[in-house]
């Protein structure tokens, strides 16, 4: 292998094309010791046409599909496709079947797709497949048989998922089947001890009382899509509201679950039931058991084209216990995180009693209160009466899309054709406008920038009472696009020779790949225009008006980033690269909940994510580049906080380590009045703060509310 793949840039700007070109005329020199990869694909399918603007979708996936369908791990993740369907509908997109054709007629179904991610991080749990024994009649046979002989069930305790004692709630060692089960991008590990697995409020119950008779604590998961530590600790007991097969099978998180939603036939922490309308017409509550997946959600409310959340993730491999405990939220400046459209909690106390909460107060805790209440069984929220979302995502010049607040802040390798016009500042003041306007009007707002990259997305959208001309968005070509583009994602950053070379090589191809599925694409209009159902379009991938708000800080927090990107770019310095996957905005309102990042933002918040690749920790260039990050947004004064369920804990704040940072600066009002109105529910149902703190907390949540 040639010695350029280890050499700095020696001056050269971190420009697309350059990058683009420097791959295109290197990348063969890997050849002699990665030869499973295509590299004639590579170039002639993904790079060509990338540095000719002039791809089509389909042509740059199948490209990728191409150059590494040699590989092992593409291989070993394609044999662990359970569907022959899906397998064989890959290798026809893969010789050149067009996605519509091979979809046909029928919904892209992804029932037990595996996603190579989803394998690797869980695959141990396997192990145990045979030995779950929830919902068999066999006590007596479990008792006397397999009990006290087998290895592993001899320690698995059984606890009862109904009142007649004839089903077992699902149970397993933690150690056995996953290492570190708790949380998704391995920022955080620990070992609980046993793994449970209810469907039911009684199963959930009876576990509490094991926890209490044994002196365990208990935390529950969903996904487990959060970075940081506010999962179960070693030696305890994790409730888990995702059955170990789904979280093993079900696809990456830009894809769609087949199925309709059976009222007849879903367990009781799935239920999803209507209440009384709030307000005729406009607003309904909706009683949803935890477990249920935002998909799940999606689906019942595409059905009956009646009741929606305001505002929700993007992400549908989620559930909906999972995005209301740490505060999660969607965007648009009107709108609050979801737990501020909660209306009524249930939820089973330290006692194993079930209890609720519907005190509009209380609930600022009860809600979003990252578990330490106890196990929350069912949220009744209030919805909106159905809409249509108007979509018109585009796409344009970085520098035009969100505006720095002076053109000099645009480094040199992204300075469109524009920057050097004699009206370059009028473009910049009307682009200024147009991106204040959208921020501060539009009904969703969100945008991404890929590293490198001279276009920036944006997707911002208002919503419409009118069905005429709605379409169902993405359409079946395009989800089985966008399944496979997550799938190869997975496929590919698994491979050693994506993580032999530099990581700005890295960078440009994970662009190139996210880009090719969103719009506008090839044969498209620059600005496409899509009618569809509210919950598709805020799943696409898969007091203000009195007063303006100043979105100079959200330009300046957006440049701040990018520049960081190129700091070392004139340098002749090697370059970090250590932000490979995305940068990504939403503009969002502030909250009601105690403990939320936005309480207390009342003309809006600037909810910005910083993305990249497990191999940039793996080339210790991550760490360091997102503690600048921090120290960047935190010079600027005022509300800097990080969401809860992002990776915040490994950092420091003005110095302070994170744990102390949150308690005595960033919550330190907040804490006090969330522990209060804790302890207020508990005066109501006969438990105490010590109570919490022996039966639902963990070490962060010790230091930071009970210590």
């Amino acid at each position: 292998m040639a010695s350029h793949a280890n050499s700095p840039l020696n001056g050269h700007v971190l420009e697309r094309t350059h990058i683009l070109e420097e791959i295109l005329n290197h990348v063969s020199e890997y050849s002699q010791i990665y030869d499973k990869i295509d590299y004639d694909s590579l170039k002639e399918e993904v790079l060509k046409p990338v540095l000719a603007e002039a791809f089509d979708p389909q042509i740059q996936i199948r490209g990728f599909l191409k150059t590494f369908r040699y590989t092992v791990a593409y291989k070993e993740a394609f044999s662990k496709i359970e569907s022959p369907e899906l397998r064989s509908q890959i290798d026809e997109f893969v010789e050149g079947k067009q996605a519509n054709d091979i979809v046909g007629d029928k919904e892209f179904h992804l029932v037990s797709h595996r996603s190579a991610p989803v394998v690797h991080h869980f695959s141990l749990l396997s192990e145990l497949k045979e030995l779950v024994l929830g919902g068999l009649e066999l006590k007596a046979v479990i008792k006397d048989i397999l009990h006290p002989q087998h290895r592993y069930v001899k320690d698995l305790p059984i606890v009862y998922g109904n009142e007649k004692d004839t089903e077992i709630v699902e149970v397993c060692l933690s150690h056995v089947t996953a290492p570190s089960p708790s949380v998704w991008g391995q920022t955080e590990k620990n070992t609980p001890k046993l793994t449970f697995l209810p469907n039911t409020v009684k199963g959930v119950q009876n576990i509490i009382l094991f926890a209490l008779k044994n002196g365990y604590r208990v935390r529950c998961a969903g996904y487990r899509h959060s970075w940081s530590p506010i999962f179960s600790q070693n030696n305890e007991i994790i409730i888990s509201f995702v059955n170990l097969h789904t979280v093993t099978t079900l696809p990456d998180p830009m894809s769609i679950v087949a199925g309709e939603y059976d009222p007849k036939t879903v367990p009781e922490l799935k239920t999803i039931q209507l209440g009384e309308e709030t307000v005729l017409g406009k607003k309904r509550l909706c009683r949803i058991g935890v477990a249920t997946t935002n998909e799940e959600f999606r689906r019942w409310s595409v059905a009956g084209k009646s009741w929606t959340f305001p505002a929700d993730v993007i992400l549908v491999e989620v559930t909906i216990g999972g995005v209301n405990g740490p505060i999660c939220h969607g965007a648009g400046i009107s709108h609050k995180t979801l737990s501020d459209y909660v209306r009524r909690i249930e939820y089973i106390d330290c006692n194993g009693k079930l209890q609720m909460v519907d005190d509009l107060y209380l609930l600022k805790a009860a809600a979003g209160g990252f578990g330490l209440l106890g196990v929350i069984t069912h949220i009744t929220f209030e919805l909106d009466a159905m809409t249509y979302a108007v979509m018109q995502p585009l796409e344009s010049d970085v520098g035009l899309g969100v505006p720095p607040l002076s053109k000099k802040d645009i480094p040199l390798a992204l300075r469109g054709d524009w920057y050097n016009s004699p009206d370059a500042s009028q473009q910049i003041a009307k682009a200024t406008a147009e991106f204040e306007r959208r921020s501060a009007n539009d009904y969703y707002s969100e945008w991404f920038w890929f590293p490198y990259q001279k276009k920036v997305w944006t997707n911002t959208f208002n919503t419409t009472t009118d069905a005429t001309g709605a379409v169902n968005y993405p359409d079946d070509g395009n989800v089985f696009l966008q399944w496979i583009q997550g799938w190869l994602g997975g496929v590919i950053t698994s491979v050693p020779f994506f993580n032999a070379i530099r990581g700005y090589w890295q960078a440009q191809l994970i662009a190139s790949l996210g880009m090719a599925a969103l719009p506008p694409t090839l044969g498209e209009s620059e600005t496409p225009i899509y009618k569809t159902l509210l919950p598709n379009a805020l799943h696409f991938r898969r007091g203000v008006q009195n007063m303006r708000p100043d979105f100079s800080i959200v330009q300046r927090a957006w440049w701040d980033v990018i520049q960081l990107v190129y700091q070392d770019a004139d340098t002749g310095e090697d370059v970090s690269s250590a932000m490979r996957v995305a940068l990504e905005m939403r503009i969002m309102g502030g909250s009601d909940m105690l403990m939320a990042p936005q309480k207390g933002n009342h003309l809006g918040t600037a909810s910005i994510e910083v993305l990249t690749l497990p191999d940039a920790v793996t080339d210790d260039e991550w760490n360091a580049f997102a503690q600048k990050v921090i120290d960047l947004w935190m010079s600027y004064g005022g509300n800097v906080r990080p969401h809860w369920a992002k990776e915040w804990a490994s950092f420091t704040f003005k110095g302070q380590e994170a744990r102390n940072y949150m308690k005595e600066v960033a919550y330190k009002d907040q804490i006090p009045e969330f522990r209060n109105a804790l302890a207020a529910v508990g005066e109501l149902h006969g438990w105490t703060l010590e109570d919490l703190k022996k039966r639902y907390s963990n070490e962060l949540w010790d230091k930071l509310i009970f210590e």
